[in-house]
């Protein structure tokens, strides 16, 4: 499935758990139609972060920066770098173990 028809699962997911979100962050794939969609379901509204001019180098794009590095640091960790588990359950318990010990490890 394509991500911007995940987009809407997700928000609607998002609205039963989390009514206080007003912003949702994206990159390019979710401008258009799939913004408009969740403007008018949920009341979301989405803050497209685009990538600049690539021709000065590498720049990191403000709290895309921070999605990204978590990501990385997620990989350190054998059972996140492979989709080794076998329910979204227990890779989501795995992905609250690991923010667990990375926090752990900055006191």
């Amino acid at each position: 499935m394509h991500d911007g028809k995940a987009a809407y699962l997700l928000a609607r997911c998002l609205k039963e758990l989390c009514c206080n979100i007003k912003i949702i962050l994206a990159d390019a794939g979710y401008r258009g139609e799939v913004a408009a969609k969740l403007k008018k379901a949920f009341g979301y509204a989405l803050e497209i972060i685009a990538s600049g001019d690539k021709s000065n180098g590498f720049k990191p794009i403000g709290k895309r920066w921070i999605v990204e590095r978590t990501f990385s640091w997620f990989d350190n960790y054998r059972r996140l770098c492979r989709n080794y588990e076998f329910t979204f359950d227990s890779a989501e318990e795995m992905v609250k173990l690991a923010a667990i010990r990375m926090l752990l490890n900055k006191i």
